[in-house]
């Protein structure tokens, strides 16, 4: 018989790997804004802004839509259906990746173009290939997904996360220094003319951030190199048995429909988590610049000793934009890790909604929710009250950077609780047959978020600023949205002083200790120590304030390994709800 993962051990396993892949992603990042800056962050952030999202169809879109797919037939004993699925799934897949591989290719330059920033083109062409990459790996994650085996997903992103690290900086950092060692031997940068040492310098940024794309470039292809070697190895642990008894597939038709029926919604449901980013690549460097033209000497005045000497008004959007993303690659830490519990969730309320087990549905979103709110909500308010210190913690060679996305990371800590539960919300609303539904209010969130950048940041006074206000908004509507939504679905009535205001009361506690606490250690104490002992404090003080207002139930603790256990001490104690 096939062991398969419970919902928390499957959560675990994705959440356990998200933490690892995001701890190296951050031993990537944070050398390589160091290193890069503002302008060669812009470069690298216009190519990668464009890839997220696409990249977020083959590791959250694709795969959600086979998992849910093979979940199904698992359920009602059709193993023969679950192979069919894969093998109609990986050609689909194929023919979207080499689709999304001619458009990248052929879209480059009109993309770079209409965003403003001509000198990221480089690295968009670097990165076109992972997409094909990506869709490929969609087909085997999604599989393993629905057998509820979340170890291969996870052991191919901490794959094609290692591969990252090693080969992207490494590949960045060697442009940068053959760029200066040729440009000071013939005046040339990979044999472009530059007229002066800004040029070239300018230039090896291009190339350097186009470098570091294409060690991202060949990670994807080391993820799908291992799914492949693993499932011809390995297998998928269906036995004989079970397809023996398992009656006729369907014909390959009729799969590539219903795939493609549920495709369709889930992949642009998954573009939650990186809508905000999209639409900011699409908006913000376009919009920044028609603040400059309105009173250039304002945003220049906001910004007075935090911008390179002699930079222009041509090149303020993109350092702006670069600048930003400082912000944004602390604030993914968060909705990755709710990303894979809305994962690990699918296969288990799907299989519940298959057998029409309405009490069963009710007590996993509950779980769902309340710990998707209890990871959340503390690191959120966290990176919220302690903004500024982390920033110059993580770029201290970049302390102009980092003090420009402080105010951006400010408002991000705050909707990075949002996107969490959104992105889970939306994972669960496709469980039960309602992926539609995320669309939609995904579409009022972009209306909401692109409105708000148009007229926001194009003000002089406000500029880069805008775009976190947007994204809170964007996200706030979303979240109640799809609330409503799932509670109308599933005939659920949440009790939201346990789902949301119990874990919300601790991390503001939590929240409000870190920040005091580094209010105590700020000058006394180098800076690591400070925001380290600050994180300590405010993690105490939110265990401590879980424990007393009862913000973990039983049935959540009963999920983990010896939770049974666990458990009956706390409720000896009355210390669980």
């Amino acid at each position: 018989m096939r062991k398969r993962q419970s919902f928390l051990q499957g959560a675990l396993i994705l959440m356990a790997a998200t933490v690892a892949v995001k701890l190296v992603g951050a031993l990537f990042k944070i050398p390589l804004s160091n290193a890069l800056g503002g302008e060669g962050m812009g470069y690298f952030n216009t190519a990668y802004g464009l890839f997220a999202p696409i990249y977020a169809l083959s590791v959250s879109g694709f795969p959600v839509a086979v998992s849910r797919m093979v979940a199904e037939q698992g359920e009602r004993g059709r193993f023969r259906d679950i192979r069919r699925v894969l093998k109609v799934s990986f050609w689909l897949f194929l023919l979207t990746g080499l689709l999304g591989l001619a458009v990248m290719l052929v879209g480059a330059r009109p993309f770079v173009a209409l965003v403003g920033n001509a000198g990221a083109l480089p690295a968009v062409l670097a990165i076109a290939p992972a997409v094909f990459f990506g869709c490929l790996m969609s087909a085997y994650r999604g599989y393993y997904n629905g057998l509820r085996n979340m170890t291969p997903t996870a052991v191919s992103q901490i794959t094609e996360a290692v591969v990252k690290l090693g080969l992207g900086l490494g590949l960045g950092y060697a442009a940068l220094y053959f760029a200066g060692r040729e440009y000071g031997e013939r005046g040339t940068v990979f044999g472009r003319a530059a007229g002066s040492a800004l040029e070239a310098q300018s230039f090896s940024l291009q190339y350097a951030a186009a470098a570091a794309v294409l060690g991202i470039t060949v990670s994807t292809a080391a993820g799908l190199v291992y799914l492949l070697l693993r499932h011809r190895i390995r297998g998928d642990g269906i036995t004989k048995a079970e397809l023996a008894a398992s009656p006729a597939p369907m014909p390959g038709e009729k799969v590539l429909k219903a795939l493609i029926a549920i495709a369709v919604p889930v992949c642009l449901g998954s573009l939650v988590t990186n809508l905000t980013s999209l639409i900011d690549l699409a908006s913000i460097m376009n919009r920044l610049g028609e603040a400059i033209r309105r009173d250039g000497g304002m945003v220049f005045a906001m910004y007075e000793g935090l911008l390179p000497a002699g930079m222009g008004t041509g090149a303020l959007p993109n350092y702006l934009y670069g600048a930003q993303s400082f912000a944004v690659n602390v604030f993914n830490l968060v909705p990755s890790l709710a990303a894979a519990l809305g994962v690990s969730a699918l296969p288990s309320v799907t299989a519940a909604w298959t057998r029409g087990n309405r009490a069963e549905i009710g007590r996993s979103v509950e779980s769902v929710l309340r710990i998707t709110a209890l990871l959340s909500f503390p690191a959120g308010i966290g990176l919220s009250v302690l903004a500024k210190p982390v920033l110059l913690l993580l770029y201290g060679s970049r302390p102009q950077e980092a003090m420009i996305a402080a105010p951006v990371l400010r408002l991000m800590g705050i909707a990075a609780i949002l996107v969490s539960l959104s992105s889970t919300i939306g994972s669960m609303l496709q469980a039960v047959g309602r992926q539609r539904l995320p669309v939609y209010f995904m579409l009022i969130g972009a209306g909401v978020k692109l409105s708000l950048n148009f007229f926001l940041v194009a003000m002089p006074q406000v500029n880069i600023q805008g775009a976190p206000v947007g994204s809170l908004c964007c996200y706030s509507c979303m979240v109640v949205l799809g609330v409503i939504g799932l509670c109308r679905s599933t005939g659920v009535r949440l009790r939201v002083g346990s789902v949301f205001l119990r874990p919300g009361a601790a991390a503001l506690l939590c929240g409000g200790g870190a920040y005091a606490a580094y209010g105590l250690l700020d000058g006394r104490c180098p800076l690591a120590v400070s925001v380290g002992g600050s994180i300590a404090c405010g993690g105490v003080i939110y265990l401590v304030a879980l424990v007393l207002l009862r913000g973990v139930e039983k049935s959540d603790l009963m999920m983990l390994p010896k939770g049974e256990k666990i458990a009956k001490l706390l409720a000896k104690h009355r210390l669980i709800g």
